[in-house]
This record gives C-alpha cells, sequence and structure tokens, in this order.
C-alpha cells in the first residue's frame, strides 16, 4: 500500500497564522502581535502577546474603532474569534488561548492631549507654539 501524499503545515505557518487572526481580533498591526504554540493535550495551545492600541485620552473610546466594551470584554471576544478562525484556516482546534496584553499606547495620531485650537495655560508655551 503506498500513499498518494500528505500536507504538512509547518509549526511557523501555524504561527503566523494564529499571530495575524489576533492582530485583527484586536485591531492592531501584525508586529504589535507574537503567538507561542504548544501541544496542549492534542489540541493547538496558544499564548499570545499583543500591544493593545488604547483610543484617544479625550474621544469617544474603543466605539469609535469598532471595538465595545473594556479591555477585559475586548480580550474574551478576540480569544472567540482566534479560536473559531483558527479552526477554520488551519483546521486545528485551539485548546487553550492565554492572551498577555504587553503594553498599550495610543494609536498613531492620536498623541495629542489638549484639543488644537485651545490655547495653552502655561504663558510660555503660548509663546512657543
Amino acid at each position: 500500500m503506498t500513499r498518494a501524499g500528505h500536507t504538512r503545515i509547518t509549526p511557523a505557518a501555524l504561527r503566523h497564522t494564529v499571530e495575524t487572526i489576533a492582530a485583527r481580533a484586536f485591531g492592531v498591526p501584525r508586529s504589535g502581535v507574537a503567538a507561542v504554540l504548544e501541544d496542549d493535550s492534542g489540541r493547538l495551545g496558544a499564548t499570545i502577546s499583543v500591544h493593545l492600541a488604547l483610543p484617544p485620552l479625550l474621544g469617544t473610546g474603543f466605539e469609535s474603532s469598532g471595538f465595545e466594551g473594556s479591555v477585559l470584554e475586548r480580550s474574551r471576544a478576540a480569544r472567540a474569534t482566534i479560536m473559531a478562525r483558527g479552526l477554520d484556516l488551519t483546521g486545528r482546534t485551539l485548546g487553550r488561548v492565554d492572551i498577555r496584553l504587553r503594553g498599550a499606547k495610543q494609536a498613531a495620531g492620536t498623541a495629542r492631549v489638549d484639543p488644537p485650537n485651545r490655547p495653552h495655560g502655561n504663558r510660555k508655551e503660548r509663546t512657543i507654539a
């Protein structure tokens, strides 16, 4: 009996796929996500680290970027998405998905704290600006 062939998905391909799914689930760039995969009693276990983007301090919150709720609610929703999409794309069942929020930063272009048309309270800042 001979085998016609088989398909093998490399560990690196699985890791990159999980990282991309997680990046989309959190709405961050792929470079802001790192994943470590391991065996979880026959299923795929994942530890995912994410640099989470924060909403503007004076903005309306996560709702404006398509995300609602607290950071914990976002993490729970992202975990469910990662598990479902991971199965769809890789055919592997994800057992354990640990999410670690490594840090937080504001999204690009939102670093300003005070409104742009509001005068500064500090006299030196007014003369410089």
